[in-house]
């Protein structure tokens, strides 16, 4: 289980494991914004586990300061949607690999542009070629995400606008 990290301002910061989160609502440095339907619970007390929480104090977010979202192999899955770029199979964290289009013995490099989810069939299928040395072709053109584009997705994967958060041209405020 994931939680949602929203600044004082109510802007999305980042994904953390609940017991992150639950470490920063017991040092009162975050307070619940919302709970999964689930307990933690302790000798003396049970505590709701959070699916979303909000900073107490602003933090300033450089990636969002430069517009830009973090090349990672887990947003590489995120920007794909889980799907292979090969054959458009829905995939799950463990089924998902990264693809190099331009092979890293060839050149290529870990960025945007050059890799993609794949399934492990078709990553093994294209091997250590280019999709058209090996006769296969991208579902869509790998690219770099927008920022905005990443936090609508992030708020939409935590049904934020179900308990009252909508995006307003970026800006991520109680509604």
């Amino acid at each position: 289980m994931k939680t949602l990290v929203l600044n004082s301002g109510y802007e999305p910061v980042r994904v953390v494991s609940w017991q992150k989160a639950m470490i920063l609502l017991l040092t009162e440095k975050a307070e619940l914004v919302k709970a999964y339907d689930s307990f933690v619970r302790s000798a003396k007390k049970a505590y709701s586990r959070p699916q979303i929480i909000k900073l107490k104090r602003y933090i300033k977010s450089f990636t969002a300061a430069a517009g830009a979202v973090t090349y990672s192999r887990h947003n590489v899955f995120r920007r794909d949607k889980y799907h292979c770029q090969y054959c458009n199979k829905k995939l799950n964290e463990k089924s998902a690999t990264i693809d190099h289009i331009i092979p890293k013995s060839k050149g290529g490099t870990d960025t945007w542009e050059n890799t993609v989810c794949a399934c492990i069939a078709c990553n093994s299928k294209k091997g250590n070629r280019t999709p058209e040395d090996s006769q296969m072709t991208l579902v869509r053109k790998p690219r770099r995400p927008s920022l905005k584009h990443a936090l609508k997705e992030l708020m939409d994967e935590f049904d934020c606008e179900a308990w009252g958060l909508e995006g307003v041209n970026g800006n991520f405020e109680p509604t």
